[in-house]
């Protein structure tokens, strides 16, 4: 007998076990099973009971109701109070649904409801960029979502998506989706459909549509405000071109069709008409509708039924439209005819009030185009940044003597409107008197370099080039950039980022976006940004602006070249406000001419109105931080970092070495004033009273012996 071990006959092999496993649970398994099946049943029942039909008038978009940060309405952004013309497919023309198709989903009629590879490659860059940001929709899933589902990115909402794509594919057949879609779509400016699109852009029916123009309108689609071409014209022009290559690539154009559609002029063409929008801020809302469709995509705006909840505070919008409409009409005398005012709260970044032009319908001055938003020289409003570069690495002290003279700066002369100078001041006299050369000797001992490096981080993004013709403002920032960078100083060095939104609502009153705990970025510290601040705080006293509360201040005047002026700006901050504004003269088209307004003629106006109409409450001012001390030597005025004190260098008159003449760009600042407001030869740092409206004449006689500012 054996007397090894004894296998147990009973013992299951370990593969065997879940199938056994399986085996005894099947009861509740099919059960499961079934109550799933039954579940999907119901909920696709339930989903597809609101499919829209082809036969009927498919706008049912809801309101985007636009709030300001109190819960006042700003607009009722509304669907119903646009523009919408119902087409047959067939009335569309031979080239706009082949567009849409380039321009959205080139593989519509070979492909389901659903593209796998699309969704796929989707589904890849959000996993791997850890978020959900990228499309991969078909026409149909993007006519579900702006018909049928509220503004959200989620993985239970991509499901229901999906659902009801492929419900509304079972039902109707490409043609109808197609159709519902284009019909259905929003191309901007308040147009519904390919055939209210034609209208608004064109003026023609969807049918008589070139190539170039269905392939421009089918750009737009992805995101109407971005690309909106009263504002961003290069932008939609690169989209056109897009569309247009797919078109070749689908087989709707020939190459030879193509290149001829690339080659007409379509902007000349375009007869874009203002809405008749009922609008507190409609700069300011084109501005939200933009950001909800880089967070949520252009459906969020399409399909609307949302709330947004934004930082505008409506009291002091008014104040500002206000300020800006009749500050134009002061200075209409000046060939200026538009303005833009931005302001916000330099604590949390949140923008209140926004003024993108004078008069949002008028087309004489191509109000509908937002100047927040455009590229201009900011002349001497540029200087802060200079100083404050030189000032922090410890180049110059506000003591330093600068040499205010004609110098050659290896070939560039910068000038000011005096064509002579004030001799040796001050740093600190330097900027209060807004003086050019003196600005420029600061910009080559610091370098130009570091310069651009400092406005950079305190929020200037434009292109800054490095030459020294910089320093005075030759390189074009935006406004809201400018307010941004002003922001850092005002917040005691701390940059945060400017916003409009504080949260969003589905038609539920669910929240699918808040904003919450700004992200600041310490750029300067305290008390490198107090020697900025309480030096330009004297700046409203030098000029007599008559402001009623204390603030920092600088203006700014470009300069064309010739010495006509086509801007001019002034910045004011104090700790509860920083707000900017700019005036110029401008046309339909983005023509316009030259004006004879300087920066400190925006002060005595405009900026007048606006500061001495804002609250009570944003009258605080600033304390002076640890790590400064005012006053040095002889100097008892300004103050100085701590240990500084000795630091005091004093340039030489011979200028170094600094870009060669083919460095320098054409249009430079400079300021040839013809009307200028008294001023002192000392500042003071308590408000001056009022000057008189119309500031005394530049007189051409000898200059008296007394420093004379010169406005830029």
């Amino acid at each position: 007998m054996s007397s090894g071990p004894v296998a147990d006959r009973g013992q299951q092999s370990p593969w065997l076990r879940p199938v056994a496993w399986l085996w005894a649970k099947k009861a509740w398994i099919s059960a499961l099973i079934g109550a799933l099946l039954i579940a999907s049943t119901v909920y696709v029942l339930w989903a597809i009971k609101d499919l829209p039909d082809p036969s009927q008038n498919v706008l049912a978009a809801g309101d985007v109701m636009v709030l300001d940060r109190n819960g006042k309405l700003i607009e009722d952004w509304s669907p119903a109070g646009h523009y919408h013309v119902t087409l047959q497919l067939n009335e569309m023309g031979p080239y706009a649904a082949k567009a849409v198709l380039a321009a959205e989903d080139r593989n519509f009629y070979n492909h389901g409801a659903i593209d796998p590879m699309s969704t796929a490659r989707a589904a890849w860059v959000d996993i791997t960029s850890g978020g959900l940001h990228q499309g991969g929709s078909t026409i149909t899933q993007q006519l579900v979502k702006i018909q049928l589902l509220t503004p959200q990115k989620s993985v239970t909402r991509k499901v229901q998506e999906i659902v009801l794509a492929i419900a509304l594919e079972q039902r109707y057949s490409k043609d109808q989706v197609l159709g519902m879609y284009l019909n259905r779509v929003y191309f901007g400016h308040g147009a519904y459909g390919v055939g209210a699109a034609a209208r608004t852009y064109f003026n023609k029916d969807a049918k008589d549509l070139s190539p170039a123009q269905a392939a421009f309108l089918a750009g737009l689609i992805q995101a109407p405000a971005a690309y909106d071409p009263k504002v961003h014209y290069d932008l939609a022009r690169e989209r056109q071109l897009y569309v247009l290559a797919g078109m070749v690539s689908t087989g709707a154009l020939s190459s030879d069709q193509a290149d001829k559609a690339t080659k007409e002029d379509v902007k000349s063409e375009l007869q874009i008409q203002p809405s008749a929008r009922q609008s507190k801020a409609p700069h300011f809302v084109d501005h939200v509708l933009a950001d909800l469709e880089k967070l949520f995509g252009s459906a969020a705006v399409q399909q609307g039924s949302i709330v947004v909840r934004t930082t505008l505070d409506l009291d002091l919008q008014q104040i500002a439209t206000a300020a800006v409409a009749n500050g134009v009409q002061d200075l209409s005398r000046l060939n200026v005819n538009n303005s833009a005012l931005l302001a916000a709260d330099p604590k949390t970044g949140e923008i209140r009030a926004w003024v993108g032009s004078a008069s949002y319908g008028s087309d004489e001055i191509g109000g509908q185009f937002d100047v927040v938003l455009s590229p201009r020289q900011p002349g001497s409003s540029f200087k802060p940044y200079v100083y404050e570069a030189a000032l922090r690495d410890h180049k110059i002290t506000w003591a330093t003597v600068l040499h205010d003279r004609l110098t050659n700066f290896n070939g560039y002369m910068p000038r000011d409107f005096d064509n002579g100078g004030m001799g040796d001041i001050k740093a600190s006299t330097a900027i209060l008197y807004s003086r050019n050369i003196p600005a420029v000797q600061v910009g080559q001992m610091e370098g130009m370099n570091n310069v651009v490096d400092l406005a950079h981080s305190m929020g200037i993004k434009s292109k800054l080039e490095p030459y020294l013709s910089t320093a005075i403002g030759a390189s074009a920032v935006t406004l809201y950039e400018h307010v941004q960078g002003y922001q850092t100083f005002a917040n005691m060095g701390q940059r945060v980022d400017l916003r409009v939104i504080n949260e969003v609502q589905d038609s539920s009153g669910h929240t699918v976006f808040k904003y919450e705990n700004p992200a600041s970025t310490t750029v300067l510290t305290p008390a490198e940004a107090f020697l900025m601040t309480d030096v330009l705080k004297n700046y409203q006293n030098t000029w007599s602006f008559g402001w009623n509360r204390q603030m920092a201040s600088k203006t700014g005047t470009s300069d064309n070249g010739k010495g006509g002026i086509p801007d001019s700006w002034i910045m004011a901050y104090n700790p509860d406000v920083v707000v900017g504004v700019w005036i110029g003269n401008t046309a339909p088209n983005g023509g316009g001419g030259l004006i004879r307004a300087y920066g400190e003629n925006v002060g005595l106006t405009i900026m007048k109105r606006f500061v001495n109409a804002l609250p009570a409450s944003m009258h605080s001012w600033y304390q002076r931080p640890a790590g400064v001390v005012q006053g040095c030597g002889g100097d008892s005025s300004d103050p100085f970092l701590q240990g500084a004190c000795t630091a005091t260098p004093k340039p030489s008159a011979s200028a170094s070495a600094s870009p060669s003449p083919t460095d320098v760009p054409s249009i430079l600042p400079s300021v040839l004033p013809s009307i200028l407001p008294s001023a002192s030869a000392a500042a003071s740092a308590s408000p001056s009273a009022s000057p008189p409206a119309t500031p005394p004449a530049a007189s051409p006689s000898p200059a008296p012996a007394g420093p004379q500012p010169s406005p830029s």
